[in-house]
């Protein structure tokens, strides 16, 4: 059984796309893009420190907090695993980064890393909700 004090491993995921770097980044950083895979409503002030909220359907909003963009290869930003917890204050705050990556022969390497889980049933639920939402953006670029 895992409690708060035991160390919960990160979530990490690489995606092979075909996509060239400056799609992926538009797919994750413009909020009219992210809402086509992720969310179903994303707005945020793109800057370290900005804030920003992400919508979905039967969840309610995320509130996020920008940590760092380094455009257009690396992306993080802060927020609480349930809806309307104030990413500053949630002890269950987790930080999601991204890295963009061009690959010589084409296409991008994208990779994903969401750390500071305390509980593991938090974790578990983001772990399987990241495999469905990276299903889908690699099908929407896929399809661009």
């Amino acid at each position: 059984m895992t409690d708060a004090t035991t160390a919960v491993p990160a979530i990490d995921r690489t995606l092979e796309l075909e996509a060239s770097p400056d799609r992926v980044w538009r797919a994750i950083s413009d909020p009219a893009e992210l809402a086509r895979w992720f969310p179903q409503r994303a707005e945020w002030d793109l800057r370290p420190g900005g804030e920003g909220v992400f919508f979905w359907e039967g969840h309610g909003n995320f509130p996020i907090r920008i940590e760092a963009v380094d455009a257009p290869r690396y992306l993080a930003w802060r927020w609480g695993v349930e809806a309307e917890e104030d990413p500053d204050v949630a002890e269950s705050a987790t930080l999601v980064e991204w890295w963009v990556e061009g690959r010589d022969n084409g296409g991008t390497t994208l990779r994903l890393r969401e750390s500071g889980f305390r509980l593991e049933t938090h974790r578990s639920g983001n772990e399987d909700g990241w495999t469905e939402e990276l299903a889908e953006l690699s099908e929407l670029l896929t399809r661009d």
